[in-house]
């Protein structure tokens, strides 16, 4: 009996081939919960999408996420428009997801993106316009349902860390259609009664509970309030429009009544650290006074005044005579800068004055006299030096004790080689020259 074989991958194409065929979603959304979600850095996400009667993995590629206006989250409700279709690497069953819809409460999701979106642009989030915590919070005004966990969570909170502070409820709705009006009439009645801050509070709830504290008018009333204003609604995971708008956000109830308030334990720890302080300042103050009076006590004045005014009066007496003594010396001095002055003016007068500068011109002219004189008979006689060595040296002379110089054509003849037969030349004596003939010639034997 023969056997028929396929191979894993022929056999999951052929699956693959028939749910593709068989299997048409064109049209379809499919409607269940996200889990096991994964956002790839390609872009692409991964999850399951699950009942309570089953569950199938989902893959939606990086284009179709592109197209999504919401953030998916885990546990989110949706529905999807997908392919079906088998991976065969690993063989299993996927919906290749090419849209993404919430359902249910999707579309409350989505009306809170579209209204954080519009506010956020209109810039009622901006942190310039936060108002800065007040440096002193005593009187507080809370802004919460009048039956609900918040009020009795915020009341024991307050109590155990500052039991002194000043409260005030302004009651209203914090769940459903009528509760935005009623809290944004209690936030207007609270801003015009000068409180240091005020709490708008809220415990948990689902995410429709909330919704109130998402309305746009109660949002635009939280960025007018004059007074400074802390949110916390819901859980930590909650976000709500309010808090966005708000002074400081916090986590829940409690950490607004928490961030207002003072612990009463802290400030009595740093009330007992200050009055150690003061007491030692205090202390060290009463001990340097208590110096300076010792000093001011032991002064000769206190111990014999008498005494001390006779020993003032001799140092003063003697004080005068050195400034009477100086006096005199000073005038003496001036008196002599006064006589020297009257000469130097006599001796500097502007005809004493030309009557010198003459003087000393005419002497200058005499001694420039008496060196343009030296001057001259020193050149005088180096010249005379000079031209008897000139003469010394004349050719003349030379020509006067019998040589003679020869020349041709206007060269002089240095040697025999220089002339030629028949040839004339020129014979320069001490007193004239000679025109000759050359006949011949001959060479002296070295």
């Amino acid at each position: 009996m023969s056997i028929k074989v396929v191979a894993v991958s022929a056999l999951l194409t052929r699956i693959k081939q028939i749910v593709t065929s068989t299997v048409v979603l064109d049209g379809i959304w499919i409607r269940g919960e996200v889990s096991n979600l994964t956002k790839h850095r390609s872009g692409h996400y991964y999850f399951s999408l699950k009942d309570h009667g089953g569950e199938m993995s989902c893959v939606m590629f990086a284009s179709a996420v592109g197209r999504m206006n919401f953030a998916l989250e885990e546990g989110m409700q949706i529905l999807v428009l997908a392919n079906v279709n088998i991976y065969e690497a690993r063989g299993s069953l996927q919906l290749y997801v090419k849209e993404i819809r919430m359902h249910g409460i999707g579309k409350l999701y989505q009306e809170f993106e579209a209204r954080k979106q519009k506010l956020e642009q209109e810039g009622y989030f901006a942190l310039a316009h936060k108002k800065p915590k007040p440096s002193w919070i005593n009187d507080i005004a809370i802004i919460t349902a009048k039956e609900g966990a918040a009020l009795q969570d915020v009341l024991s909170t307050i109590q155990k860390r500052w039991p002194m502070a000043k409260l005030t409820l302004y009651p209203a709705l914090t769940q459903g259609i009528n509760a935005p009006s009623s809290l944004i009439q209690a936030l207007k009645r609270a801003d015009q009664n000068g409180h240091d801050a005020l709490l708008l509070v809220r415990g948990g709830g689902s995410f429709e509970d909330l919704f109130c504290f998402n309305d746009v008018e109660l949002v635009k009333t939280i960025y007018g309030l004059k007074t400074y204003i802390v949110c916390g609604t819901g859980h930590e995971v909650d976000t709500t429009l309010a808090e966005l708008a708000s002074d400081q956000r916090v986590a829940t109830p409690t950490a607004a009544a928490q961030f207002v308030t003072l612990d009463q334990y802290d400030m009595l720890n740093r009330l007992s650290q200050e009055r150690a302080i003061l007491i030692q300042r205090m202390q060290d103050r009463l001990s340097n006074a208590q110096m300076h009076l010792v000093n001011i006590q032991s002064n000769p004045f206190f111990l014999d005044p008498l005494q001390w005014v006779e020993q003032k009066k001799i140092r003063l007496s003697h004080a005068l005579q050195l400034l009477d003594h100086t006096l005199k010396r000073v005038m003496d001095q001036r008196a002599k800068q006064l006589t020297i002055l009257a000469q130097n003016l006599l001796l500097y007068s502007p005809q004493n004055t030309i009557r010198l500068k003459k003087q000393t011109l005419e002497q200058t002219v005499l001694q420039l006299i008496a060196q343009m004189k030296d001057y001259d008979r020193t050149q005088r006689n180096l010249l005379s030096s000079k031209e008897a060595l000139l003469d010394a040296f004349s050719p003349l002379k030379v020509l006067a004790r019998g040589y003679s110089i020869v020349e041709k054509e206007g060269s002089l003849v240095l040697s025999v080689q220089d002339v030629h037969e028949d040839e004339t030349i020129d014979i320069l004596m001490g007193d004239g020259k000679l025109k000759a003939k050359v006949f011949g010639k001959e060479y002296n034997n070295v």
